[in-house]
């Protein structure tokens, strides 16, 4: 799967929502970012990993909540940045808005 494959994705449901500049308080069009495939902890057993597409940041400096793509899953997820500046896979939620309703 390519990053443009899960841009489409992400812009399909966008189109539900009606004003992209304040959903649940972030601003889409800022908080969106291109799809990047990084290391992602279990949370559950930090010496598992995988590699996940990270679609969303809900802070500038890294510290929120992200919002990544499991393509063998074919599921979006959260995650979160550890005191080790390592990101942790805390759950799967479905769609793309079902998981950014959970934040």
């Amino acid at each position: 799967m390519t990053s443009e494959e899960i841009k489409s994705i992400i812009d399909l449901e966008l189109k539900s929502e009606s004003d992209l500049t304040n959903v649940l308080g972030l601003a889409l069009t800022k908080c969106v970012v291109a799809p990047t495939r990084q290391k992602y902890l279990n949370s559950l057993d930090n010496t598992k990993s995988e590699y996940l597409w990270t679609v969303l940041e809900d802070s500038e400096d890294k510290s929120g909540y992200k919002i990544f793509y499991d393509e063998k899953e074919n599921m979006f997820g959260l995650g979160i940045m550890s005191k080790n500046e390592e990101l942790i896979n805390i759950g799967y939620y479905g769609t793309f808005l079902e998981t950014l309703y959970s934040m």
